[in-house]
């Protein structure tokens, strides 16, 4: 009895393990079969030997799997479609309850799509495999078509080949090889007669193609291949003069964009380019003409734009104009008259010597010193304020730099007459006040140092007596004004002032006993 339990023990934990590891594989399984993994997922539950609940997940998924395979590859086999068939006949017939009986029965629906017979499968799968071969044909085509149109050869190259290897080499797949090759052989500045002959295969061998073949291209396109071989050289020979005559066309127009660069160099006055360049047209071609001309009148037109310019420069302008006129004067009139002016300008307003060039060298220093001294002696006006204190605003102007220049100073008081009265009757004293209007010359003493002599007119107000007429108070009294005075120029923007003006100078000179001046000082800037 204990013995019959110990294997009663042993057989279910050896279930238990059993279970396990066919529920660990049955997750496995499903798991592979959601990634896609149909065959894995097959092999998985080929492992598992369960129950009938384990059998019966194991046949569904099972059954799904072999589903899932039938769409892999360009068309399944009969033998996957039978054991589709067959699977899900045998689940709806083992678990007539399962609840994933509908899902069985929706895929046994669908495989009525599938030929139940060898002859209709062989009929079927020869069909679907043709139209997705020329599914596949069109999508090369059209990968074909759109890198040539982009002009990436180097890509319809690669396309072609892909093509070629899977079969697909037929008359629309030739015309591009053909197309791109020509293209490639016309963009080539270093072609051979090799590809010629390449190229001219192709195209023959594509225009000699059956009917069919050939219909299957576009007449625009038939026509294009025979005119592009019809233009290609037919010999060795012929291929060489097409070479030559190409290398002429090539050089000519180089010639031609070399000649209008210098000409718009000339036009833009860009004369030192001009000079540069070298001629090297034809002697006997017009632009080598041309070109003479302008490098001629390059060299005279740069050096009339020079101030200062060295004599060897004169000499190469005289060689340069004398030689045009030696070899092309008959040639081109307008030219020659141009050349003949610029030549005479030359020998009446330039030095024909060395030593005409050092005598115009020793004239124009002397020029340039007597403009230096003259700039020496800056011109500058200015204005500003002036005080004193009799005249406590004042405002001065003045123009100066050369020997003598000019100034004028209007000051005056800020007293009114009642202030005036007021101040006099409060304080029994009067109140210094005048108005005062002085004009001169001055003389530059030095560039920093001006004096200033000048005259003019004021009104003095004062205290006044008469007994006679028992009045007094304040007035008014003219009289001539004399000014003398100082500028200091501190630099170029600001100047001071400093000076004395003497009232009724015409009394003061005819008594010779001057009174005390009123000291005056100031700050002016320049405005020019």
């Amino acid at each position: 009895m204990k013995y019959l339990l110990t294997l009663f023990l042993l057989g279910m934990t050896f279930w238990g393990f059993a279970q396990a590891s066919n529920d660990e594989l049955l997750a496995q399984a499903k798991a592979q079969m959601d990634d896609g993994l149909y065959e894995e997922s097959i092999n998985t539950l080929n492992k598992i030997h369960g129950k009938t609940k384990t059998k019966e997940f194991v046949d569904y998924f099972m059954t799904v799997n072999y589903f899932k395979l039938l769409d892999n590859g360009d068309y399944p086999s009969f033998e996957l479609i039978n054991k589709v068939r067959n699977q899900g006949d045998l689940f709806l017939k083992n678990y007539p309850k399962s609840s994933n009986l509908g899902n069985v029965k929706r895929i046994l629906d669908k495989m009525h799509d599938y030929p139940k017979t060898q002859q209709g499968y062989d009929d079927t799968k020869n069909r679907i495999l043709q139209e997705k071969k020329i599914e596949r044909q069109q999508v090369l085509l059209t990968a074909i078509r759109k890198s040539y149109e982009a002009q990436d050869y180097v890509q319809s190259l690669a396309t072609i080949k892909v093509a070629k290897e899977s079969g697909y080499d037929e008359s629309p797949v030739q015309y591009y090889d053909f197309m791109v090759k020509y293209k490639l052989y016309d963009q080539n500045t270093s072609q051979t007669y090799h590809e010629v002959e390449s190229i001219v295969a192709l195209g023959n061998s594509i225009l000699g193609s059956d009917h069919n073949s050939l219909a299957k291209l576009s007449t625009a396109e038939v026509e294009k291949i025979k005119n592009i071989v019809a233009g290609l050289p037919k010999s060795l020979d012929e291929f060489r003069k097409k070479e030559e005559d190409k290398r002429a066309a090539a050089l000519a127009l180089q010639r031609q964009n070399k000649f209008a660069a210098i000409s718009a160099d000339y036009d833009a006055q860009e004369y030192y380019k001009v000079i540069s360049v070298i001629n090297d047209f034809p002697e006997n071609s017009l632009e080598y003409l041309k070109v003479n001309y302008f490098q001629a009148m390059s060299r005279y037109r740069q050096l009339k734009s020079q101030s200062d310019y060295e004599f060897s420069e004169v000499l190469t302008v005289r060689s340069n104009l004398q030689a045009y006129l030696g070899k092309y004067a008959d040639d081109n009139q307008t030219y020659k008259n141009d050349v003949t002016t610029a030549m005479d300008d030359l020998n009446k307003n330039y030095p024909s010597s060395q030593y005409a060039y050092d005598a115009l060298l020793k004239k124009r220093e002397k020029e340039e010193l007597k403009a230096l001294r003259r700039a020496n002696r800056k011109m500058f006006t200015n204005i500003g304020y002036e005080y004193g204190k009799l005249a406590p605003i004042g405002v001065r102007f003045e123009v100066g730099g050369g020997f003598v220049g000019f100034f004028t100073t209007i000051r005056y008081g800020l007293k009114t007459d009642r202030q005036l009265d007021e101040y006099y009757y409060n304080t029994n004293r009067s109140q210094p006040n005048k108005t005062e209007l002085i004009v001169g010359p001055n003389f530059k003493v030095a560039d920093w140092l001006l004096l200033n002599i000048g005259g003019g007119y004021g009104v003095y107000s004062h205290l006044y007596r008469n007994d006679y007429a028992q009045r007094d108070g304040y007035g008014r009294t003219g009289y001539f004004a004399g000014y003398g005075g100082l500028t200091l120029r501190l630099g170029t923007y600001v100047n001071l002032i400093g000076g004395a003006s003497l009232m009724a100078i015409d009394k003061q000179f005819s008594s010779k006993k001057f009174t005390q001046p009123e000291f005056t000082g100031g700050i002016t800037f320049n405005i020019r």
